[in-house]
């Protein structure tokens, strides 16, 4: 009789065998949660829901600075002690924009009467216009209350965005601690069966004390088998909370054939790709130095309406059509009136002042928080390049171990049946084996846990899912 331990190489092989080449809509992989996980996760559904409820609140902000009317009516009467009256109607509509500048159309009626005056009837169409000279004040002081509604709406991109990255982080984190342990799981129980098939084989018929001591090392084996159940179960539950698909029972969940033999290996652009480019991918997808470009760009505008905004200079315009005009019964011919007027307000140089400073040392504390988040970025890139590939090298060098101790492990488990090698030596190298080989998944766990770290500071996942990062 000859037993053998089948190598992890071809228990992989076997189980991407089992589970099928193709990926299909039923199987989860790192693409199929992250597609999962946004369509599915109530975390994400929140903060979409909280986003557009900061936007709709921002518009609702920049409607009442920008709001067009689409009914406006003014009417008066006056009179004088003389019995003389004059009243005037018009309704129209106007349209207000952020800077203080409106326009206006409306249609009038206008009429005069009274002992002292001959009745006059006036019927008018009028335009008017306003809008500032030089840079506003009034602009500048919007921009400052605009400032606090974006700050809400930012606040709500940037939570929104770290939802998801967080969000799928955690969804590939579990998947990714959960096929290499399932995949230890199944190995342990074939190690297992092998061990009983060897304690009942006919050459350790009459070998009791031997017997013994394997179904020890067997009894050992089942209590890390139980508690390996406990960690893929826990960590399978754990995946099914983050991805939150309902059915997901109904998916296979499909390992990663880790092969660095292929060009494009799992992780081959991160482990090949140059630091910088990579730096740049990350910084160009990330949300956080976006939102402080926006808001530096406030700041700088803010700065230059205070330092051109001492004044408040509006010119208005105003055009006026009398088509009907009748005085005293008898008609006149239409005419034109056109009326043009500034308004002119000083402000005071105190709190231009201090709003310069203000916007000033705004711009310096996000350049410089820019600086600290580039920063951090490039030392979190380093760190994880490094760390990709000493994890690419463990791997290699644990598989390259493995397969050293299954050539022993063969050797032995053949002199052992023999009767020339100690059942001590031989469960020695049982446990140097499967010791070997649980450490070599891992290492091919940590080496998927900086893909997915990169995938996560890179903003890979909304490249994928076809979402702008802000």
């Amino acid at each position: 009789m000859k037993l053998k331990i089948i190598p992890v190489v071809y228990f992989h092989i076997l189980i991407l065998s089992s589970l099928g080449f193709c990926q299909t809509d039923m199987d989860i992989f790192p693409e199929s949660i992250m597609r999962l996980t946004m369509d599915n996760s109530s975390r994400i559904k929140a903060a979409k829901h909280k986003l557009e409820s900061a936007q709709f609140n921002f518009k609702l902000f920049e409607s009442e600075f920008t709001q067009f009317t689409p009914f406006k009516m003014n009417s008066e009467i006056q009179g004088d002690r003389n019995k003389d009256f004059e009243s005037s109607t018009s309704i129209g509509i106007q349209k207000e924009f952020f800077d203080g500048s409106s326009v206006g159309a409306f249609w009038g009626n206008r009429n005069i009467w009274g002992e002292g005056v001959p009745d006059e009837n006036t019927q008018f169409l009028e335009a008017e216009v306003q809008f500032p000279l030089f840079s506003s004040n009034r602009k500048l002081n919007r921009i400052i209350k605009r400032t606090f509604e974006e700050n809400e709406l930012f606040s709500a991109q940037l939570d929104y965005v770290n939802t998801i990255r967080r969000t799928i982080r955690n969804a590939l984190e579990m998947y990714y601690d959960y096929v290499p342990r399932e995949q230890i799981l199944q190995r342990l129980k074939i190690y297992k069966d092998n061990l009983i098939e060897l304690r009942n084989s006919d050459e350790l018929g009459d070998r009791f004390v031997e017997q013994q001591q394997l179904e020890g090392e067997i009894n050992s084996l089942t209590s890390r088998i139980q508690g390996w159940e406990i960690d893929v179960q826990s960590l399978l539950i754990r995946m099914k909370r983050w991805i939150a698909a309902i059915n997901f029972d109904s998916y296979t969940i499909k390992p990663i054939e880790l092969d660095f033999e292929l060009e494009d290996y799992f992780g081959d652009y991160y482990v090949s790709a140059p630091y910088d480019e990579i730096l740049q991918k990350a910084i160009q997808n990330d949300t956080e130095l976006k939102v402080l470009a926006l808001i530096k760009k406030n700041a700088i505008e803010k700065r230059r309406l205070a330092e051109k905004g001492k004044w408040d200079i509006f010119l208005s315009v105003e055009g006026q059509y009398n088509y009907r005009d009748r005085i005293s019964n008898i008609e006149h011919a239409p005419y034109y009136k056109a009326v043009t007027g500034l308004a002119i307000k000083r402000f005071d140089k105190s709190i231009l002042r201090n709003t310069i400073q203000k916007a000033k040392a705004d711009i310096l504390n996000i350049e410089t928080t820019m600086e600290d988040r580039r920063i951090e970025m490039a030392s979190e890139i380093t760190q994880k390049k490094i760390t990709l590939l000493t994890k690419k090298e463990q791997v290699l060098s644990s598989r390259k171990s493995l397969n050293s101790w299954q050539k022993i492990h063969d050797i032995k488990i053949d002199s052992f049946l023999k009767g020339t090698e100690t059942v001590d030596n031989y469960i020695q190298a049982f446990r140097t084996l499967k010791n070997t080989m649980i450490e070599s998944l891992h290492h091919e766990n940590k080496y998927m846990d900086a893909i997915r770290d990169f995938d996560y500071i890179c903003g890979e996942y909304f490249q994928f899912l076809g979402i702008d990062a802000y």
